[in-house]
């Protein structure tokens, strides 16, 4: 939003994401040693002091040095890595998605006077604590959009902004590729597509949230299209019969999350849902001005007055 809006982010913003996009590196790297050790794929020999260099390494905010950078692509080209970054679609461990972008763009990324450009921000992951909040005018029209972490312990703010802001809309995102990813705290039968459902759930019976516009994002459609060729979604929805149909999985996963509505305060056809890839800011401009519209539609119906 705040760089189709908001004319991108200045001096102190960009400084603190290249601080989080290095942070994203190291944090990357670990992770994948981590992960190939567990599932007992062993790194080469070469590559042991390497990856050792990692594993002892506690603080992510320090200089990467060409060293350390040889040091990573080498272990980004170990056989064992390459084999768990084929599955990292279906890992709950892998939390940076995008390391293999950064690695790519390390050399530019660990100069010092490197300046993070959009295409590095949006693949940074910074996890969404408390709250956060950007306001910008769109046309006619201006927004206050309030973001708010999914995790459980976060839930609790969504009911305080709901109460005090009375909030016009609500977009929520969920990924299309959690479909057999397991949640870490719930064991192996429960996936994190699971627990959007859940929470989707829970904001559809939402008394605070019932006049709001529903606007639900389909998202890493890009991801998505790649992992239903490798790993079938009735895998874990054994009545899914599109195979790997990009559409009909789509289709098959809206459906799942609109079926929410038929014992909430929210009617399906009233939901409006739209498939998106975040990180394709092009795509995402087209898709806020859909949303744009579509709230402002729904506040003219809520009025009386209609809108053809």
């Amino acid at each position: 939003m705040q760089i189709l809006n908001c004319n991108g982010f200045d001096e102190a913003e960009n400084t603190n994401y290249l601080r989080i996009i290095r942070s994203n590196f190291y944090s990357g790297i670990k992770e994948l040693i981590q992960i190939a050790e567990g599932l007992e794929k062993e790194l080469s020999e070469d590559n042991q002091d390497n990856a050792r260099v990692f594993k002892e390494m506690n603080n992510l905010d320090d200089p990467i040095t060409e060293e350390i950078i040889e040091q990573a692509k080498a272990i980004w080209e170990d056989d064992a890595i390459k084999e768990v970054w084929e599955l990292k679609d279906s890992l709950p461990g892998i939390t940076i998605i995008n390391f293999d972008y950064f690695i790519e763009n390390i050399d530019r990324l660990a100069q010092d006077d490197c300046v993070a450009i959009n295409d590095d921000i949006v693949r940074c992951r910074q996890r969404t604590t408390g709250l956060s909040e950007i306001e910008f005018p769109y046309g006619k029209n201006y927004f206050h959009i309030f973001d708010v972490g999914g995790q459980k312990p976060e839930r609790r703010k969504w009911e305080v902004i709901a109460s005090t802001h009375k909030p016009t809309a609500l977009l929520y995102f969920t990924s299309l590729t959690d479909y057999d990813v397991p949640l870490l705290t719930d064991g192996d039968d429960v996936t994190r597509m699971d627990e959007s459902m859940e929470v989707w759930e829970e904001i559809l019976n939402s008394e605070e949230l019932e006049n709001a516009t529903m606007i639900l994002f389909l998202n890493k459609s890009d991801l998505f299209e790649d992992k239903i060729e490798k790993t079938a979604l009735r895998k874990t929805f054994s009545d899914y019969k599109g195979g790997s149909d990009m559409k009909k999985a789509v289709e098959y996963i809206k459906q799942k999350f609109l079926d929410k509505a038929d014992t909430s305060r929210h009617v399906a056809e009233q939901i409006h849902t739209h498939t998106t890839c975040a990180i394709d800011t092009s795509v995402m401009e087209v898709v806020f001005k859909s949303v744009t519209e579509e709230i402002f539609k729904q506040r003219l119906a809520l009025g009386g007055v209609g809108v053809v």
